[in-house]
């Protein structure tokens, strides 16, 4: 139930605002901090060359990167805040690969989380705000086109209250967003240095070709006034004295009755005194201001005290303060006060997930001070609505009393995962609709949807159509195993296969599972693709299977936004069969990469996937990528695909993995053929093969099994039972070999 916690506005203010300013490299003549703070770094890798022209006359010089050197600074929490804006000049000489001006990160195991921040120079050669998120993947903000041989000023801010992190190109904000989850901070888990000039979090890669110069930490975001006067006067004289700082916005913790509340006010400047002339509500009939602030020295802070009376009223509060004091470039502050009176308060489950039995039920609370709670209709939304039931009236609850609801479903004999909305409509002055998502699911029957073995080409064997077209010359060879038959092997550049679209290959759950034996980890290579970048990166869908460039198994999926989801696994062996397995859960939302039937990396978010097909419906391809099958080409064999609309246990991918997909699947024992004889006459030859009741089976035979030259013996050879037999009544006379194999329309 998509319900406001009691707890959310639980303190006055969030945080406590510090204008400070952690670090400053001026990078005139040396790598040291010119703040006094201590943070001082060392130039290590290579070459840094000072004293060369800077950005601006107010920026003093700066400092080249010719090669792989860069400025290590060692690791400290200061220079990783919840909140913080960092700010630099780069003149990048080029666009080529991922370079980066700063990174302070950290990148645990190669992909199992992720945490702090890194400006890059993109391999699209845009300026990009990374963000690690505590989970696996990075959580990417793309800026505009990295102006090459132009000296640019960059800032990058998120702020720890509000989720939002924006960056700014020459004092213009280029790129914000606000989404809960985007910044855990370097330090969270492993302590990694800060770099200047390079990244990765051992500062061994992503090298910054170009120069660099005046970059500075603050541990708070800055606005738009103050990182315009840095870019315009140089750090050291761009910032306002005095200056005026405090929280935005205010949360006040109210309890219905008449309160008083202290908020912080300091002064960041570094000469100057801070006085507050006014400061007032602008008529706001439930606030008011009660004391200023005194005279605030450099650095120092005093309390402003409000009033706040709700007036018999419930629900939220909001209004803006504006401050007037003597800032040297803000002379009004205006902060946003708010907070709310929550009775009563409907609180119940977010989810009531029936799994595969056909009821349920969920309760409903009142916690609310005093007030009684009426609910007044109750609605079902959604796609599978009419599958779902409950006994629910309209009625109330007493404070601190509940309510048992109780929900039916009825599949009306359909399979898979289905999905309503419970809405509840109440009196709640803060969540006057309450939502409860409800789920069910029908296993399928029947759960694979497209097998291509790969021995000799594209053909499904699932026996459901969805036969591929090989493009180029695909070399046939030894499988991964006795159990997967033969295998492809692609070159890189030419070869392919395209399965037209369908929107049964791509379902909302599903499990891809492939051999693979990759004979390079160079660039971003594919062994299987079914996505959709819309626009070149308006939104993106589907899943990728990427051997990428950093030389790990990596799975992406498309999430109905610019950008992909990626997830990293483990390292790819060169020359070495390798069974790999994608799965995606979306009840639970939750994608799994699997590595010779270990989970190699997981992780739950909301909105990972949307399928190809939501927007633009783009083939499948095998051995290479992009929407056209046209880039990111796999070098290497590929054996036994299989593809599922479920997202498969350990169990299952490692079954597999063992015994093939035609051991999983049961095919073969439909298809294998058990024994071949000469006769019963001279020039005939009887084969022998398992089969199902009642089926009709095409019968193919070739003189030259690497030719590929198959002819048709017959398309409707029908079942004689458990086993059937064939014979050949015209083998050519003169063939040295002959193949045989059975497919089952």
């Amino acid at each position: 139930m998509k319900i406001l916690p009691c707890f959310l506005l639980s303190c006055m203010a969030v945080y406590t605002c510090h204008a400070d300013l952690v670090a400053h490299w001026p990078l005139d003549t040396d790598a040291n901090d010119a703040t006094g703070n201590g943070f001082d770094g060392t130039v290590v890798g290579g070459t840094v060359t000072f004293d060369q022209t800077g950005a601006n006359a107010n920026t003093g010089s700066a400092a080249a990167f010719p090669d792989n050197g860069h400025i290590d600074i060692p690791f400290d929490a200061a220079l990783n805040p919840e909140s913080f804006t960092v700010t630099l000049w780069a003149n990048a000489s080029s666009t080529d690969g991922f370079a980066s001006p700063i990174t302070s990160r950290d990148d645990v195991g190669g992909g199992t989380s992720t945490h702090g921040y890194i400006l890059y120079n993109d391999n699209g050669g845009n300026w990009n705000f990374w963000t690690g998120v505590g989970a696996p993947g990075w959580d990417n903000l793309l800026g505009p086109a990295v102006a090459v041989s132009t000296w640019t000023h960059l800032a990058l801010t998120f702020d720890g209250v509000t989720g939002t992190k924006s960056l700014w190109v020459d004092g213009v904000l280029a790129a914000t967003e606000t989404a809960p989850n985007q910044y855990s901070p370097n330090g969270t888990v492993e302590m990694e240095n800060l770099h200047i000039g390079a990244g990765q979090d051992d500062g061994l890669n992503f090298f910054f070709s170009g120069n660099i110069d005046d970059v500075g930490i603050w541990d708070e975001v800055l606005d738009e006034a103050v990182i315009q006067g840095v870019m315009a006067n140089g750090i050291s004289s761009g910032l306002p004295d005095p200056s005026l700082s405090v929280a935005n916005p205010v949360e006040l913790a109210l309890d219905g009755s008449i309160q008083q509340f202290d908020i912080s006010v300091k002064n960041g400047g570094q000469t100057q005194s801070l006085t507050v002339s006014s400061a007032t509500f602008d008529g706001d009939p439930n606030f008011s201001v009660t004391t200023l602030p005194g005279t605030i020295a450099p650095g120092g802070s005093e309390n402003l005290v409000i009033s706040f009376d709700p007036l018999g009223a419930n629900g939220i509060f909001e209004a803006d303060l504006e401050i007037t004091s003597n800032d040297a470039l803000n002379p009004v502050r205006t902060t946003t006060v708010r907070g709310v009176i929550h009775d009563p308060m409907i609180v119940g489950e977010e989810t009531v997930d029936l799994g595969t039995d056909t009821s349920g039920s969920l309760v409903v609370s009142n916690n609310g001070a005093t007030r009684i709670l009426t609910i007044s209709e109750y609605n079902l939304t959604g796609a599978n609505a009419d599958k779902f039931s409950t006994d629910a009236i309209p009625g109330t609850i007493a404070v601190g009393g509940d309510l048992t609801i109780n929900v039916q479903f009825d599949a009306g004999g359909e399979e898979g995962s289905f999905t309503a909305t419970l809405e509840i409509v109440s009196d709640d002055p803060l969540v006057p609709t309450a939502t409860v998502t409800l789920l069910a699911n029908v296993p399928f029957a029947e759960s694979l949807i497209a097998w291509w073995p790969l021995d000799l080409d594209g053909t499904d064997a699932s026996g459901n159509g969805f036969d591929g077209v090989v493009e180029g010359a695909p070399i046939v060879g030894e499988g991964a195993n006795g159990a997967t038959g033969g295998s492809l092997e692609f070159d890189g550049f030419s070869t392919r296969i395209d399965v037209p679209f369908d929107q049964a290959l791509n379902p909302q759950d599903f499990t891809v599972t492939l051999w693979a034996n990759a004979a390079t980890t160079d660039g971003f290579a594919s062994p299987i693709t079914s996505r959709d970048d819309v626009n070149g990166g308006t939104s993106t869908h589907g899943f990728i299977l990427y051997n990428d460039n950093g030389g790990l198994w990596n799975f992406w999926t498309g999430d109905g936004n610019p950008g992909w989801d990626t997830m990293a696994g483990d390292p790819v062996v060169a020359d070495t069969w390798t069974h790999v397995a994608m799965t995606y859960d979306s009840v639970t939302e939750t994608k799994s990469l699997w590595i010779n039937g270990v989970m190699s990396a997981t992780e739950t978010a909301p909105n990972q996937y949307s399928p190809n097909g939501t927007v633009e419906m783009e083939s499948l391809h095998i051995g290479a990528g992009q929407d056209d099958g046209l880039n990111f080409w796999f070098v290497g064999k590929i054996d036994d695909i299989g593809l599922f609309r479920t997202a498969l246990t350990s169990d299952d991918i490692n079954t597999i993995m063992t015994e093939g997909m035609a051991g999983f699947t049961g095919a073969a024992r439909e298809l294998a053929i058990t024994d071949i004889d000469l006769g019963p006459n001279p020039g005939e030859v009887t084969i022998t093969f398992d089969s199902v009741s009642g089926a009709t089976y095409a019968i193919e035979r070739s003189t030259d099994l690497l030719a590929g030259a198959w002819v048709e013996l017959t398309d409707s050879h029908a079942s004689e039972g458990d086993v059937t037999t064939f014979t050949d009544f015209t083998v050519p006379a003169d063939a040295p070999k002959l193949f045989y194999r059975v497919i089952r329309p």
